[in-house]
């Protein structure tokens, strides 16, 4: 039966980062640092692949510079116009390729998130027994990422492409009107409900769903209900721990972008390596990995990963106590 007590974030938070301790540096073992580590790189792998990216700004030409660039590339305007239909194909297959990847890339990371979470369950640093064991669940996992990731990309693509044909339409010429302007900002506001929406369905996953799919060894659809019946029950806690969440992360980028200056971009460089940046960045992982199931043990023993009676961690009288009451 659920808790009905008060939630608490600054105490599941220190327990956290507390396990992180425990699990990493008492005592600090490299093997067992590049195992978990390894789990981890496959567990955020789709999270590295959909980020980075890059803008370019592209100067003013004159007149006679831009007439100079057209009949410098003329030849090859005149060749992709004649072969137009090849360079369909190939954008076609390269298209199609990346398309590939994109779903392989998913399936992996979905497998990989039950493997590092059953690592920091367990303190331990395996890969190939839970792959094996985390099979039918990681399949499971894997369908419901591209169910969010389909319907996020068309809910973001559609509001983007109908508003932007609309402003482009609707434009009134060289001076902006207030209600084009107007237009502008609807359409913005309109995007990043969608994407806080998105990111907050994404935090259930991460944080409840997966730990829920991990302890009762169940498929998405069953741990979806469950959670999703818990968050009819105490929807501001979630809610709350999704803004916590955020401040978390944020500071976790600080503290990133602080690692980076204090090394002149080497750090940068070395955690964009795969592999090599998810063993330097292990500590933070661990701590967000536990961090979810820490919060999510208040509401009860059967939310509760760590519900045993010998606790692995090495705390002294066995695991920290959950406060019920502020």
């Amino acid at each position: 039966m659920a808790s009905t007590g008060p939630i608490e974030f600054i105490a599941p938070t220190s327990r956290a980062m507390g396990r992180m301790t425990t699990i990493l540096f008492r005592p600090f073992e490299i093997g067992k640092w590049c195992a978990i580590g390894f789990t981890a790189w496959l567990a955020t792998l789709l999270d590295q692949c959909s980020q980075g990216g890059g803008n370019y700004s592209g100067g003013n030409f004159s007149e006679q510079e831009q007439e100079a660039l057209k009949e410098e590339f003329q030849p090859a305007i005149d060749w992709a116009n004649e072969n137009m239909e090849l360079l369909i194909g190939i954008g076609s297959g390269v298209l199609l390729l990346i398309l590939v990847l994109a779903v392989v890339i998913t399936w992996v990371s979905s497998r990989g998130k039950l493997m590092f979470l059953d690592n920091v369950v367990h303190n331990r640093g395996l890969v190939s027994e839970p792959w094996k064991e985390f099979r039918s669940e990681g399949n499971s996992l894997f369908r419901w990422n591209l169910l969010i990731n389909l319907l996020g990309s068309i809910l973001v693509l559609g509001i983007v492409g109908v508003a932007g044909w609309l402003l482009y339409v609707n434009f009134p010429g060289e001076t902006p009107t207030t209600g084009w302007i107007l237009g502008v900002v609807g359409a913005v506001v309109v995007l990043l409900l969608v994407m806080v929406v998105l990111a907050y369905f994404k935090t259930l996953l991460e944080n409840f769903v997966v730990p829920t799919m991990y302890k009762h060894r169940v498929d998405g659809t069953v741990a979806w209900k469950s959670v999703l019946a818990l968050h009819g029950t105490r929807p501001a806690s979630f809610v709350l721990f999704f803004l916590w969440n955020f401040l978390i992360g944020i500071g976790v980028a600080a503290v990133l972008f602080l690692f980076m200056l204090l090394t002149c971009c080497i750090g940068g460089l070395l955690l964009a390596i795969p592999y090599v940046g998810a063993v330097l960045m292990l500590p933070l992982t661990v701590f967000l990995r536990a961090l979810g199931p820490e919060f999510f043990r208040q509401f009860g023993p059967e939310y509760d990963l760590w519900e045993n009676p010998l606790d692995p961690f090495g705390f002294e009288g066995g695991p920290p106590p959950i406060p019920r009451k502020f």
